[in-house]
């Protein structure tokens, strides 16, 4: 399949959190959301042994100066920008020596802060067998009663344990809305159900000043922005938050990195069409959420990627029929 691909071929592969068997953040996350260490350890030994791996912005530079490109190249992103990726994916990258490219949000750098999937996790778990688990119940918002009932989650019943795939049923369902309505929801419920600091985790969870430095030095990880407040680009943003969205976050991160950011990648893979139009006219490339390999001859603000997770790439041969397009 591989060979059948148009050279030069480029394969571009998604990571988020890289979390250890036994993490406990496990419980509060999506199945398509981690990978062990172990998992991308073998993952790059795979690529290794297929690919001419390299950074996105050095592959992208040598097909704008029409230079000669590798018959098939990987590019290792990772999204969102997780302490994790530092504690336990930088290492094996090292070991590995692969290039990758972590994708920012720009203001919650060195925050302990939770996306709302997160947040949304911990309120599920709120509502568990527990001293809590009454007064949570009580207070979730009447908009979110229909779609935790649809994952299986239904206030009104019996406390029980959430499995993983009924929090990411109640996600899923919650997509539809906007991303400052989710939140405020959450807060809500939070605060009626006693909940101190509402639904968040304890102690930072993302990637501070120092760590980027760290593994910038080391010449192995570069960064793209991934907006300033991971607001989704959905046809309902207004102008002025698109244009703080888009152009504020690569103010932001030049500023922090000190060196140029010039790939965006789309929270979530959402994108209007005055979302695309602001991205090209800020950024040199953009990558997407959409499934599948790219060519030098691609639009460069809508690249395709593989998303890794360990439910299925956690041997070598799922893996390989990920990237493949098998899978």
């Amino acid at each position: 399949m591989w060979r059948m691909k148009k050279a030069p071929a480029l394969m571009i592969v998604t990571y988020h959190r890289v979390l250890p068997d036994s993490h406990p953040e496990r419980a509060f996350e999506q199945p398509g959301m981690y990978v062990s260490p172990e998992t991308l350890a073998m993952n790059l030994d795979v690529l290794k042994r297929h690919f001419t791996l390299m950074h996105l912005s050095e592959w992208l530079d040598r097909a704008r100066r029409g230079a000669e490109l590798p018959r098939a190249t990987c590019c290792v992103t990772f999204d969102d920008g997780w302490r994790d990726n530092f504690e336990f994916g930088f290492p094996v990258l090292e070991r590995a020596g692969v290039p990758a490219t972590i994708f920012l949000v720009s203001d919650f750098i060195g925050r302990s802060y939770d996306f709302w999937p997160n947040r949304l996790a911990r309120a599920v778990r709120s509502m568990e067998p527990g001293p809590r688990a009454k007064q949570s119940r009580a207070a979730v918002p009447q908009k979110l009663v229909p779609i935790l009932r649809a994952a299986g989650l239904d206030p009104a019943s019996e406390p029980a344990v959430a499995t993983i795939a009924q929090i990411d049923a109640a996600i899923v369902g919650c997509k539809a809305m906007p991303d400052a309505e989710l939140m405020q929801l959450l807060e809500t419920w939070a605060t009626d159900a006693g909940i101190p600091g509402g639904f968040v985790a304890s102690g930072r969870s993302l990637l501070d000043e120092s760590e980027l430095r760290t593994m910038n030095a080391k010449g192995l990880v570069n960064y793209g922005s991934h907006s300033r407040r991971h607001t989704r680009l959905i046809p309902s943003l207004d102008a002025a938050s698109l244009e703080d969205e888009v152009r504020g976050s690569r103010t932001a991160l030049e500023r922090l990195v000190g060196g140029s950011v010039d790939i965006f990648c789309y929270p979530n893979g959402d994108y209007s069409p005055s979302a695309l139009s602001a991205v090209r006219g800020a950024y040199a490339a953009a990558v997407t959420t959409e499934k599948g390999w790219n060519d030098a001859g691609m639009d460069r603000h809508l690249l395709r990627r593989m998303s890794i997770h360990d439910d299925i790439a956690r041997t070598p041969s799922d893996f390989l029929a990920r990237v493949s397009g098998v899978l």
